[in-house]
């Protein structure tokens, strides 16, 4: 706020001061209590500052007090409402603190020289003091709880941005959980069917007797493509713990891998959970990606997957030779997929090429902390 802004005043003060002044001017014309002159000096110096009490409350305040230095006979019967108003917004609207309790301590002397000054008796002094000091501290008071609201209401709002972030990350990570499921379960079934399909392509051209059994293998990979997504979005339905297509154990998913024309190895050591878990579901997402990666990226070269259960932790090895042009691994959703499952199970994930083949070794624990 500018200085001159500040000389600005609202109705509702000037109205008061305004008021104040001309029935202290009325009472001292009425019943006086000082010299016509000295009277209405006072009455105009100890109530005019009202007007400008929220804007320089500090300045106001000094200034109404140096007046009750001025000695009387008596005192304007409204006086005192102007002395509460005005220390009241010293209290709640002064700054600095010290500027506050200066202006207060020297009203608070300017009280006790007018009594000594005045027709009353110097008791009246406590009560002078009173007049000045209850409503200064009042005013404090509701200046600090007005800052503890706004504070509060500040901190709300904080929450309410917070929350909604909250949410949105929520949804965002529902709509990654989702998209990553689907993935797993598709994208594995639309690498088979593209392989038999291509199968079907070239046997139509050369041999159409023979096109029969890829045709047949691509409509049982399409209609158990629909169960399993069916699964899936029945399971995150619930909590997507576990349960989407994991009855089809990882021997299973080989075979079908090989019977698509990919060239794949797997080794099972040690004894897999016998109920379903959220490490054996792990487990055979990882088989099936590291086996649909295979098919998709390097078609033709050798696969080697193997799944060691120990005792405290289990551990998937894939190998396969790169294409030529397959450089490094490229960081995609199957194997972000991957890595994600291991965390969430506290478990470990590595990808990277190793003397010519693509590696990947996930280790999980068969006990995952609730």
């Amino acid at each position: 706020m500018r200085p001159l802004d500040r000389l600005h005043t609202t109705p509702l003060d000037a109205g008061l001061a305004g008021g104040l002044v001309l029935a202290g001017l009325a009472q001292a014309a009425a019943v006086p209590f000082a010299a016509p002159g000295v009277a209405a000096l006072y009455v105009v110096g100890t109530t005019l500052p009202l007007a400008w009490r929220r804007t320089w409350p500090v300045e106001a305040a000094l200034l109404s007090s140096v007046f009750w230095l001025l000695p009387l006979d008596g005192f304007p019967v409204l006086g005192f409402v102007a002395v509460l108003l005005q220390f009241f917004a010293l209290g709640s609207r002064g700054e600095p603190v010290l500027a506050v309790a200066g202006v207060t301590a020297f009203a608070c002397g300017a009280t006790v020289v007018g009594t000594f000054l005045g027709p009353e008796a110097p008791v009246a002094v406590i009560g002078g003091v009173l007049a000045v000091l209850a409503p200064v501290l009042a005013g404090r008071l509701v200046r600090h709880l007005h800052r503890q609201n706004e504070a509060l209401t500040a901190l709300a709002g904080e929450l309410r941005e917070e929350r909604a972030r909250v949410e949105e990350a929520a949804i965002g990570a529902e709509r990654a959980r989702v998209a990553q499921e689907l993935h797993d379960v598709l994208g594995h079934e639309l690498t088979l069917i593209a392989i038999h399909a291509e199968a079907a392509g070239a046997a139509l051209r050369e041999q159409p007797e023979r096109a029969g059994e890829p045709v047949e293998a691509i409509r049982a990979t399409a209609h158990r493509a629909l169960a399993e997504m069916r699964q899936v979005v029945d399971a995150l339905g619930v909590d997507g713990a576990a349960g989407a297509g994991a009855a089809e154990d990882v021997e299973s998913l080989a075979a079908r891998a090989r019977s698509a024309g990919i060239d794949c190895t797997l080794t099972v050591t040690g004894t897999p959970e016998s109920a379903p878990s959220p490490t054996a579901m792990a487990v055979q997402r990882i088989v099936r990606e590291c086996l649909t990666n295979a098919g998709r990226h390097a078609p033709g070269h050798p696969v080697e997957v193997r799944v060691e259960w120990g005792e405290a932790a289990v551990v998937v090895h894939s190998a396969n030779r790169a294409t030529p042009t397959g450089g490094t691994a490229a960081p995609g959703r199957g194997l972000t997929g991957i890595r994600h499952r291991a965390e969430l199970l506290g478990g470990t994930f590595s990808a990277g090429m190793a003397d010519g083949s693509f590696v990947l070794r996930v280790a999980l624990p068969r006990t995952v902390r609730p």
